[in-house]
């Protein structure tokens, strides 16, 4: 779904018009309840930072997606002088060096990288910097927390700022996955401290055994927390049998009444080492076996393009069950240009509508019963977009 693309001049005055195209929307795409809510609310504070940063500016808006993934698309000329620029650092920061590491002055300056270089900015990026830096410098902590109090910031699941020599462009992406309906859309009430792994060296036991200790912060029952043990451990093997270089964060997040590990990897990618990789890699190999496995062909295949996820399938009892394609969220059609999201839940529930009348699938599921992180895990969200690869396993609380 596509909504109409409107121009805001003024956002004080156009503001109904906004608000009737978000109706329109959620209508259209039959978006209920707190989901609804949920994306009225960050299409609230997208037209508001849109106005802090592009007050003089006329801006285009729309939505694209559907009831799992939604985009939020602005894009503006850019026109944005010096003494704008002086303005805009002026409101979104108190004037200090140690505020310049704020959640919405790292926004705005996203939107000030001089022409003509193309340059892009994202808020996942961005958290994992963040996160990277959280034990070393004491400005990170605060803008640990200042990104934990933004809305804006905790609502969207990514935020991407791009700008060439005559657009800005924003793209607010909110993933409306069941799994995610507390994960992603309220803050955590504890996060542990980041692990970094790379392909060069993933430190086995010691990697365990920080493991263990940042599970030991999340205060949980003894069987969530070897659930979540089991989870990361399952992870680490999925990237010791990772192809190609890579350099990945993990942590842990508790909620209410859901735990979650979560991995974001930048690849080191180059046009030789992704054609290199694409001979190794499966592109539909029947020896694939395992779910893991499963997760890590969407990753390998995703990072060299969409094409390559819609290729991979398994063999089963001499049949084949297309993963990558079951696995995907909804409607396939422009998930070529916005990366691939590829889900347990959605797999899972795929496989169950075809388990009764064929053979290969019931083979399927009864692969996908025996494997740990399945059992265990609400869902597994993989995203992959360009060089960098996100991952959520969401795991539901024992009461």
């Amino acid at each position: 779904m596509q909504s109409e693309h409107i121009r805001i001049s003024n956002i004080e005055t156009d503001i109904g018009r906004a608000y009737q195209l978000l109706d329109d929307y959620i209508f259209d795409i039959k978006l209920e309840g707190k989901n609804a809510l949920r994306l009225r609310l960050l299409t609230e504070e997208v037209l508001r930072l849109a106005k802090s940063i592009v007050d003089e500016t006329t801006v285009e808006i729309w939505f694209e997606g559907g009831s799992k993934l939604t985009n939020i698309y602005l894009t503006a000329d850019n026109n944005i002088d010096s003494n704008k620029q002086k303005e805009l650092i002026s409101i979104s920061t108190t004037g200090e060096n140690s505020a310049q590491s704020g959640f919405f002055s790292q926004l705005v300056k996203a939107f000030l990288f001089e022409a003509p270089a193309e340059r892009t900015w994202t808020l996942k990026d961005y958290r994992n910097e963040i996160l990277r830096k959280r034990r070393e410098d004491k400005y990170s902590q605060e803008a640990w927390d200042d990104l934990e109090r933004s809305l804006v910031a905790n609502l969207a699941d990514d935020i991407i700022v791009s700008i060439d020599k005559n657009k800005i462009k924003m793209w607010v992406i909110k993933d409306f996955s069941e799994a995610l309906s507390t994960v992603g859309s309220s803050v955590p009430q504890i996060v542990t401290n980041p692990l970094i792994v790379d392909s060069d060296y993933i430190q086995g036991s010691n990697a365990n055994s920080r493991a263990d200790e940042a599970i030991e912060e999340l205060e949980l029952s003894k069987k969530d927390a070897l659930h979540l043990k089991l989870v990361f451990e399952e992870t680490i093997g999925m990237l010791k049998e990772m192809t190609g270089d890579y350099s990945a964060v993990v942590w842990f997040e508790k909620y209410k009444n859901e735990a979650c590990l979560k991995l974001t990897a930048k690849t080191l990618m180059s046009a030789e080492k992704k054609s290199t990789l694409l001979d190794m890699s499966s592109g539909g190999n029947a020896s694939v076996k395992g779910f893991m496995g499963k997760v890590r062909d969407v990753i390998e295949n995703g990072i060299l393009g969409y094409n390559n996820v819609m290729k991979l399938q398994q063999e089963y009892g001499g049949g084949y069950i297309s993963y990558g394609t079951m696995g995907m969220y909804g409607s396939t059609e422009g998930l070529a240009d916005s990366g691939i999201t590829w889900s347990l839940y959605e797999y899972r529930n795929a496989l169950s509508d075809d388990v009764t009348m064929n053979e290969s699938a019931k083979q399927a599921w009864d692969e996908l019963e025996k494997s740990i992180v399945a059992s265990v895990a609400k869902d597994v969200i993989v995203g992959v977009k360009g060089d960098r690869v996100d991952m959520t396993v969401v795991c539901t609380l024992n009461k």
